[in-house]
């Protein structure tokens, strides 16, 4: 039969310690000790891999089924996300264009021109946020001339004397904001010529 323990056996132990451990000070450049911390964070996280793949070795084989119907869903996921919401198909840039300012005021006009090596489809022309213009294509090195007769807007027609204060430009497969080239071809314009 065994035997109870007595009372005066049993003490109580604590595994706090009576005073906290310090903590080493790096010695060196940021440069140093990130990289260091970064070579054991993958080193790390390469061990952590190689033990899953080892697992996943050894493991049974209706396991491995279930796990590549999981993998095979992730990736038809994935993809089916990339197709349905492409975020770069229109990039967003310079297209590439050269504004140029009628310095006649009496007939205002823009001319655009495209320096870029891809022709420009679809290209809307945006003006003063409330007038367009629309042209099928623009070849590389041709240009396109906005006149106020070209331009309509939800009231019809633009006025002939319209003053252009900005413009947008969109195509097919970019677009750009020609505003700050207006607004330097107007500076232009008002300087005098010496």
């Amino acid at each position: 039969m065994p035997r109870a323990p007595s009372q005066s056996n049993l003490r109580v132990m604590s595994a706090a310690r009576a005073e906290p451990l310090q903590k080493e000070k790096p010695d060196g450049p940021l440069g140093k000790r990130l990289a260091g911390d970064a070579s054991n964070h993958l080193l790390n996280g390469l061990s952590i891999l190689k033990e899953l793949v080892a697992d996943f070795r050894q493991s049974d084989r209706f396991f491995k089924y279930k796990a590549s119907i999981i993998a095979g869903w992730l990736v038809m996921t994935v993809m089916s996300l990339a197709i349905a919401c492409p975020g770069s198909t229109v990039r967003k840039g310079d297209m590439d264009a050269r504004l140029v300012l009628s310095d006649r005021l009496d007939r205002p006009s823009v001319t655009i021109w495209n320096e870029s090596k891809e022709p420009w489809y679809d290209v809307t022309l945006t003006v003063n946020g409330q007038y367009q213009a629309a042209v099928l294509t623009v070849a590389p090195g041709e240009f396109i001339t906005i006149t106020p007769k070209q331009l309509m807007g939800s009231s019809g027609a633009a006025p002939a004397d319209l003053r252009f204060q900005s413009i947008q430009m969109r195509s097919r497969d970019d677009s750009a904001d020609l505003t700050e080239d207006l607004n330097a071809a107007w500076e232009r314009l008002r300087k005098p010529q010496r």
